[in-house]
């Protein structure tokens, strides 16, 4: 089963954390939902594979009108064969949602949504350079759910320069008590290039220590485990049955085709990508060339440190038979020494079937997969 993700580039405005591929000038919408039809034909007549996860990425999915959105999906069902209980999520910012729009989103099979809290406290979303309030988020949210919206996951981050530990607490209890099917919770990396970075080489704006930002992470763990949240991948927490499947592909190292300009994929060992710049994207559309900016034949020994580095951010780790019938070794005996010695230092454990990170292991997750691979 195949994965699609596709790039929606526009925004109300950029955040100010923000280093994707995003703009916030609407001239080229047109021209760009046009480019992506295109490549959405083009793409299906070369990969015959069932669809079972849809993902609309950005910039802000559900800023542009609903057509747009509702269009793009009419064009998957007609070029690819997405199966009738498909993952469907759509990435949203609370000020751009209304009942109208959802209402399509629903009839146009979109049942999954993520709406971006990032914080509960408006002066930390004026700080993110965000364009909603935690007042404009309860009524996205109250909306969604009487559109019909059962799956729906609030985007949260921590570690933000001058956020207090009772804030962050605020916003995870303010999140829950929303009931919603999952939560992503993340730390803040300030990016080089984007007004926050700047905002911290002048001074302006200090980051979280490193003590703060792994403080708040077991805060997440604690809150969200105990309203029976499974910590299922590193930042990633769900209620039973409600896992992000189109995520998990990437973790599971399956294939996933990407569309739109700044779009990544992976199929078949093959990694490739669309230009960043979208007039270039469109313009080749237009040609009808599929120009792609990079690609590459994935090796077995990046294969084998791609695998382990994603497996091992899920709390299910990998099981040794999945190892094997992907690289055709055993892996406790390829890696005796090194899974030894991550097993002794309390980051992984192992039932003789698989490897399993601990809480530990999520914690130190750099160190878990660099002692593994150290002699890869």
């Amino acid at each position: 089963m195949l994965g699609i993700y596709l790039h929606i580039p526009f925004c109300i405005k950029k955040c100010n954390y923000c280093d994707f591929v995003s703009m916030e000038r609407e001239e080229p919408m047109d021209a760009y939902f046009h480019a992506l039809g295109t490549e959405i034909k083009m793409t299906g007549r070369m990969y015959e594979r069932k669809v079972d996860s849809v993902f609309f990425g950005g910039g802000t999915p559900s800023f542009p009108p609903a057509q747009y959105i509702t269009g793009a999906m009419d064009a998957l069902r007609r070029a690819f064969d997405v199966q009738e209980d498909a993952e469907i999520t759509l990435e949203a910012n609370p000020c751009s949602l209304d009942a109208q729009k959802l209402r399509e989103y629903r009839a146009a099979g979109i049942n999954r949504l993520s709406i971006g809290l990032q914080a509960a406290q408006d002066r930390l979303l004026a700080m993110l350079g965000r364009q909603h309030t935690r007042g404009q988020f309860e009524r996205a949210y109250g909306l969604a759910r009487e559109a019909g919206f059962s799956n729906i996951n609030i985007d949260v981050i921590y570690a933000l320069p001058g956020q207090e530990t009772t804030e962050w607490e605020d916003t995870l209890c303010f999140a829950t008590e929303k009931e919603p099917e999952h939560v992503s919770a993340y730390a803040l990396k300030i990016e080089p290039g984007t007004p926050l970075f700047r905002a911290v080489e002048l001074g302006e704006a200090v980051p979280a220590d490193e003590d703060t930002d792994l403080a708040m992470y077991h805060m997440a763990q604690d809150v969200l485990e105990g309203k029976d949240f499974t910590n299922y991948e590193v930042s990633n927490f769900a209620k039973e049955g409600f896992e992000c499947r189109h995520n998990l592909k990437y973790w599971n190292v399956r294939d996933y085709l990407g569309l739109g300009a700044a779009a990544h994929s992976c199929m078949d060992h093959m990694r490739f990508s669309n230009t960043e710049d979208v007039e270039e994207y469109i313009s080749n559309m237009k040609a009808g060339k599929l120009r792609y900016a990079s690609s590459e034949l994935v090796s077995e020994k990046d294969r084998k440190l791609e695998y382990i580095m994603l497996k091992l951010r899920l709390k299910n780790g990998f099981s040794f038979f999945d190892y094997k019938s992907r690289f055709n070794e055993i892996f406790p005996e390829a890696f005796s020494r090194e899974m030894g010695r991550v097993v002794s230092l309390g980051l992984a454990e192992t039932d003789g079937r698989g490897l399993y990170p601990t809480k530990r292991g999520f914690d130190l997750q750099n160190q878990l997969v660099s002692l593994l691979i150290q002699n890869l």
